[in-house]
């Protein structure tokens, strides 16, 4: 006799707490059962490890159905009883409970996942979207252009950096980024009159940041509009809005600071009576190389070529870093410099061993010469802006400076190389000392310049 016939022959009696305790599995055999006489379909289950629970067995479209209702521990007989009977309820009306259990805990999941989803922090999906650069920085087949570098990646964490930690390089504490107040909102806080109220506070106090991050902080969205977890939670145009976008700092905005040819006679004087030697030919160098400022002060010995005339400069475009000319007059000025350590502009009180902050002295010898301010990034835009006085070829200036080719043929075609530099940023050095009053002449010992008379 099958165990089916056995379920349905068997005696039926009306469940106690005695009869459910004292319930078990004879030996030899996996399972036993105990019917209830009260209420069809209602029983208990004991199986050979000791464990008991209610089930309820019945028909529905002549397939036969057992649900388990619950442990004995934990469902009393009444509740036990009365949940069978609900049971047998949903059978005669032709409803399969198991369907309907299943259908209650899609949507109990379903409740709890968008519980969850709308309760996730911008946070959360903005370390997810770093991470996901990260690991696309990682892999090398993927052509520079289409992946983060080094500095753009460093950018994003200091506008989202929570701020008030002691800077790891000139001192002080790391101010809060202007990201950061957006990151602690939720995900489905953000639209277009948040991001526009943001805006309003931050952009009078740091304009350049605010316009920086607004930036960075839509390609983070329309990052998640593709990812179908963040883009069913988000409001995918809060950072398309017209309004918003009247909001966004201008570039044009930023103080476009550039030497002046009439400026260089007394910007050189002034820089030149800097007693500092190493932040005297640190300034000089923005202006005759172009360079960033952590570029050049950056540079070792070791990137120093004096035989070949060639500097070896970090770079933020290309990660090997870049080859420029080393010019005589910039050439002379670093050869005199002490050799302290392996920096070629070094300080001997600095943590780090190089010069940090020559902002304060250049702004100091601004004052002494009565020239109007101007940022050490302004030297780096004077050399793109006075270089065309010698008709120095656009794609020159871009390759000294280190800016990304711009042209098909700039990528793909020219390679210019370094005596062809040297050519033009010569002519560029030589016609600036001559507007500044200043000679020098080379001598075999080095060069060595000297005021004009």
């Amino acid at each position: 006799m099958t165990e089916k016939k056995l379920i349905e022959s068997a005696d039926k009696v009306t469940l106690t707490s005695v009869r459910v305790d004292n319930l078990k599995c004879p030996e030899g055999k996996t399972r036993v059962y105990l019917w209830d006489k009260e209420t069809k379909g209602f029983g208990i289950i004991a199986t050979a490890g000791g464990s008991k629970s209610f089930i309820f067995q019945s028909k529905i479209h002549g397939k036969s159905v057992r649900i388990t209702i619950g442990h004995v521990k934990v469902w009393s007989i009444p509740d036990a009883r009365s949940e069978a009977r609900r049971l047998q309820v949903l059978i005669d009306k032709g409803i399969d409970p198991r369907q309907e259990a299943a259908e209650k805990r899609k949507i109990a999941e379903f409740s709890r996942s968008e519980s969850k989803r709308k309760s996730m922090l911008v946070s959360e999906a903005w370390n997810a979207y770093l991470s996901y650069q990260k690991d696309k920085m990682q892999r090398h087949h993927i052509e520079r252009g289409k992946k983060w570098g080094e500095r753009h990646l460093r950018d994003h964490e200091n506008l989202s950096q929570i701020g008030g930690e002691i800077k790891k390089r000139g001192g002080g504490i790391t101010k809060q980024g202007v990201l950061f107040p957006l990151l602690q909102m939720n995900m489905v806080e953000i639209n277009a009159v948040v991001l526009k109220d943001w805006l309003k506070q931050e952009a009078p106090i740091r304009s350049n940041n605010a316009r920086q991050g607004f930036e960075m902080f839509r390609a983070f969205w329309r990052w998640c509009a593709t990812y179908p977890e963040y883009a069913s939670i988000i409001d995918i145009q809060a950072v398309e809005s017209k309004e918003l976008r009247d909001e966004i700092p201008s570039r044009k905005s930023k103080k476009f600071d550039v030497l002046q040819r009439a400026h260089l006679p007394i910007w050189f004087k002034a820089v030149r009576d800097i007693n500092n030697p190493a932040i005297s030919a640190y300034l000089q160098g923005l202006l005759l190389l172009g360079c960033r400022r952590e570029e050049l002060a950056w540079l070792r010995w070791e990137d120093v070529d004096f035989q070949w005339n060639s500097l070896w400069i970090k770079d933020k475009v290309y990660e090997e870093g870049r080859k420029i000319p080393l010019t005589p007059y910039f050439c002379s000025l670093i050869a005199a410099l002490p050799r302290r350590n392996e920096w070629v502009f070094s300080s001997p009180t600095s943590s780090s061993g190089r010069i940090v902050e020559p902002r304060i002295p250049h702004n100091r010898a601004l004052s002494i010469a009565g020239l109007p301010s101007l940022t050490l990034h302004g030297l780096r835009r004077t050399f793109a802006s006075l270089a065309e006085w010698v008709e120095m070829p656009r794609g020159v200036i871009a390759q000294i400076m280190g800016h990304a080719p711009s042209a098909t043929a700039e990528r793909h075609y020219i390679d210019r190389p370094l005596e062809l530099l040297a050519v033009w940023h010569g002519k560029y050095e030589k016609w600036i000392l001559e507007q500044a009053g200043i000679e020098y002449i080379t001598t075999k010992q080095g060069l060595h310049a000297v005021a004009a008379t």
